[in-house]
């Protein structure tokens, strides 16, 4: 079955600080952001901040916490609306469990059209939310994919291309963007958007890091389906499993620390996530070959079928006050 809208879901990351970079961030914590929630991600602004100025970030992830264990395949992300107030948003990806401090990657963002476009353009002037900021943080790079459209990225009236980039000039108003294919359409300033696009090429829970400390037990990862961790269930985490017998083992995570259900050789091994009431990882019995005594280990880790996201709120200083204000990021891909 393919992996369904409803299935993909927005989740914050377990540290907040707005002081202390480093206590910003970390892995993705099991609650869900609900969308049009006031500050379910950034908080108010002050009178202050507003004056002064501000810059804030705040990680969330993109969880594709789907039944099915299939990749969300050829991701595209990127920002499909402008925020209403004079504030503006640009998004950077992520690791699974860096901290602001640790930010590394560069700038997508959005903007609008300097001049109306004519069907056959290649060349697309975008004028960025307070440019000379933007010319610093560079949104639009060359290799880029971008979209192009007049309408909501959900559907409905109007055009959507994509098109690659193949030249940026950044000037004090606006960006000039040469593409590749020219444009199939003709595009307006009043209702257009340019948006740079984050290309994932899957989104999917994985297991890696398998080693093991014993002298005649054996482990078959290799074997499809033997290991695996699922979208709905897998949370970062590393596991250790210490045999106590030679057929019987016990289970700890790094961060959830020990788990109640013990394992055996002679039984597949699915331990259960209490937060989605699905399993963590799945091991099959058919796994385990050779001798296994008591104190030997094996040890993997677990990654979620999840994209994490920094968000970057500047404010400029000045910046007049309005209620409802929002930032929109938007997600689309393909499952089998």
């Amino acid at each position: 079955m393919p992996i369904l809208d409803a299935e993909i879901l927005w989740r914050p990351a377990a540290l907040l600080s707005n002081a202390t970079p480093a206590q910003n961030g970390g892995r993705m914590a099991s609650t869900q952001l609900i969308s049009g929630v006031k500050n379910n991600l950034f908080p108010d602004v002050s009178q202050a901040e507003r004056l002064a100025g501000s810059v804030k970030w705040r990680k969330a992830f993109i969880h594709v916490a789907s039944a099915q264990d299939a990749a969300l395949m050829n991701v595209r992300v990127f920002l499909d609306a402008l925020t209403p107030a004079g504030d503006f948003v640009t998004f950077t990806p992520g690791t699974t469990t860096d901290t602001e401090d640790q930010i590394s990657g560069r700038p997508y963002g959005i903007g609008t059209l300097h001049a109306a476009l004519t069907a056959g353009a290649t060349e697309v002037p975008v004028i960025c939310e307070h440019n000379a900021t933007y010319a610093s943080l560079q949104p639009f790079r060359v290799g880029d994919l971008i979209r192009v459209a007049d309408r909501p990225s959900t559907g409905g009236a109007g055009n959507e291309e994509w098109v690659a980039v193949i030249a940026v000039s950044y000037g004090a108003d606006f960006a000039t963007l040469t593409i590749t294919p020219a444009l199939a359409n003709a595009y307006g300033t009043a209702d257009t958007l340019v948006s740079s696009v984050h290309l994932v090429t899957e989104i999917v829970a994985t297991c890696d890091g398998i080693t093991k400390t014993s002298a005649a037990g054996n482990f078959d990862s290799v074997t499809l389906g033997n290991l695996v961790a699922h979208n709905k269930g897998a949370i970062e985490d590393a596991w250790t499993l210490t045999f106590t017998s030679a057929t019987t083992f016990g289970v700890a995570g790094q961060t959830v620390g020990a788990l109640a259900a013990a394992g055996s050789t002679a039984a597949d091994y699915a331990p259960i996530n209490p937060v989605t009431g699905t399993p963590y990882f799945t091991l099959k019995a058919l796994s385990w070959s050779g001798i296994w005594a008591a104190n030997d280990q094996l040890r993997l880790a677990t990654h979620p079928a999840a994209l994490p996201i920094w968000y970057r709120r500047e404010v400029p200083a000045g910046t007049v006050s309005l209620a409802n204000d929002y930032a929109s990021l938007a997600i689309q891909g393909e499952s089998a």
